[in-house]
């Protein structure tokens, strides 16, 4: 018969416990056993057999009485009391240090079992909170959980999406034809060997009548061009303005496009213009020197000129300008020109004006320089029609004037009556002299450039006369002089060096630069005296 003390007991017998007052305590503060487990630093079924009152659960009997005292500091309990209760309900008591009971608990042999105790369902509840040892699942904190998911989420993430863009990659999408293709012609290949019936007596033969087709015929150039043209050929192709400024025409586009013309458009008097007004038969055709019945090229603009013959031999390449002129020589085989400015070019022919030789900003290739070519294809025109040949038709019927009266009074033997002066008489200019090869440019004052060459030694270049003057720019200023009436300035600077931005007026060369002395500058002596030579063999 088992003992009574260790029969199960029922719930009337049951008496408040150690364990009870402390589970409650615990329950009051909301902690679990893991909880006084991390706080504490006490193993939770330490803790948990403080409450059921089992010192077996303890691997060293000397550590339970600290372990009960600071479980019931903790819990807010006096820990005297507290170990006390427990040693009376566990009937634990405390061993000497070196005795063996406060050793470790050895386990019983094999073969000395020991007793089982009744199992108190209150006493001893098998809680799952209430482990023996610590489970994996303990081990594993919520928050690596959520982080492991995210990663896995992310890298999933990508792979699909480098996925999708590597078959939208690869995809190959067709899209229908605009136009189908359609059939040009169907060809038979036993055409070619059908022979041609006789033609009946309407001129039409049997095949064609019974709607055969003869013999094979390969298709044209056009019916291939129109096959491989693509359509966007078929509309009206631009081409771009690619042009010289010059040919521009205001009249045609621009903010003075349908004015009317020159007409709508204000009427300034140049003040070269109304001096040449002064002069006697103003208006009508005027009366141009010419060399005879030859033709003499005359430049109102500054514009490049190149007359040769036909044989190819080049009677003048250079640029022409305003009032320059050209004579062709009565010897030349027939003459040709071209122009580069055509507008600024004209022809004197028996001394009447002709031209211009074409359109403003063309270029005038192989134009014969025949007299009555000439007089045919161009007709006279007057100071009226452009304002630059004014001061120069003024100035050239002057000096044919001249001329004629002076061969006049040679002739007649009589003295030369003095003339009235009407117009002023021209002011001298300047002349670049070079008397070592120089690089020169000209510049007028809206910065276009007039002139730009490397002159060679005993070079010159007369320098047009404006309202502002030009500037000079060299790239040896010791090899530059100045002539100005017969008089020569300079030089323009050291040798060698860069001179720049000096005007090129009278007075200003003959302030800015003093007069050359000839003994200090053998090279341009030389010069000079080879220019001179050259004028008086020409005056001869």
């Amino acid at each position: 018969m088992a003992d009574a003390s260790e029969a199960p007991q029922s719930f009337d017998d049951f008496a408040l416990r150690l364990g009870d007052v402390m589970r409650g305590e615990r329950a009051t503060m909301g902690k679990s056993l893991l909880d006084v487990q991390r706080e504490l630093r006490i193993k939770a079924s330490y803790i948990a057999a403080i409450e059921n009152c089992d010192p077996s659960a303890f691997d060293t009997p000397g550590f339970i009485a600290g372990y009960v005292r600071s479980y019931a500091r903790y819990l807010g309990m006096d820990p005297d009391e507290a170990f006390a209760g427990f040693c009376a309900e566990s009937g634990f008591s405390v061993a000497h240090g070196m005795s063996k009971d406060a050793s470790i608990i050895r386990k019983p042999l094999d073969g000395a079992a020991a007793k089982p105790k009744a199992r108190d369902p209150l006493a001893e509840p098998n809680m799952p909170f209430a482990p023996s040892s610590d489970s994996f699942l303990s081990q594993i904190e919520p928050g690596a959980v959520g982080s492991s998911l995210v990663l896995l989420a992310l890298i999933a993430g990508i792979g699909y999406g480098g996925w999708a863009v590597l078959q939208e990659v690869q995809r190959v999408q067709l899209s229908p034809v605009e136009q189908t293709p359609v059939v040009l012609s169907e060809l038979d290949p036993l055409d070619a060997a059908r022979a041609p019936s006789a033609p009946d007596p309407l001129g039409q033969s049997a095949m064609e009548n019974a709607g055969v087709a003869g013999v094979f015929t390969p298709p044209s150039n056009e019916a291939f061009d129109r096959l491989y043209r693509p359509q966007a050929l078929d509309v009206p192709v631009l081409v771009a303005r690619d042009a010289p400024i010059s040919t521009l025409d205001p009249d045609s586009g621009g903010l003075f496009a349908g004015a009317g013309g020159s007409a709508g458009l204000p009427q300034v008097q140049d003040s070269a213009l109304a001096a040449a007004a002064l002069a006697p038969g103003f208006g009508a055709p005027q009366q141009v020197g010419a060399t005879g019945n030859g033709v003499t090229v005359v430049a109102a603009r500054p514009a490049w000129v190149q007359v040769k013959e036909e044989a190819g031999a080049v009677l003048f390449s250079g640029i022409l300008n305003a009032g320059e002129t050209f004579p062709v020589p009565s010897g030349a085989t027939d003459p040709v020109i071209k122009v580069g400015e055509s507008s600024a070019i004209y022809f004197a022919v028996n001394g009447a004006l002709h031209g211009p030789a074409g359109p403003r900003g063309a270029v005038t290739d192989d134009l014969a320089l025949d007299g009555a070519l000439i007089v045919a294809g161009y007709g006279t025109v007057t100071a009226q029609d452009d304002a630059d040949l004014a001061p120069i038709m003024a100035k050239l019927n002057g000096a044919s004037s001249g001329q004629t009266q002076l061969a006049g009074a040679q002739a007649t033997g009589a003295a030369a009556v003095p003339q009235p002066q009407v117009l002023a008489a021209a002011t001298p200019g300047v002349t670049i002299v070079a008397s070592r090869d120089a690089w020169v440019r000209v510049k007028a004052p809206s910065g276009a450039t007039i002139f730009e060459a490397i002159m060679q030694r005993g070079d010159t270049y007369n320098v047009p006369q404006t309202e502002t003057p030009p500037t000079i720019r060299t790239g040896d200023a010791g090899a530059v002089f100045f002539a100005v009436n017969g008089q020569t300035y300079g030089p323009y600077g050291q040798n060698g060096a860069i001179a720049d931005n000096l005007a090129l007026s009278v007075s200003n060369v003959t302030q800015k630069m003093a007069a050359t002395d000839l003994s200090r500058h053998t090279e341009l002596a030389k010069v000079v005296a080879e220019l001179n030579a050259g004028q008086a063999g020409v005056q001869d």
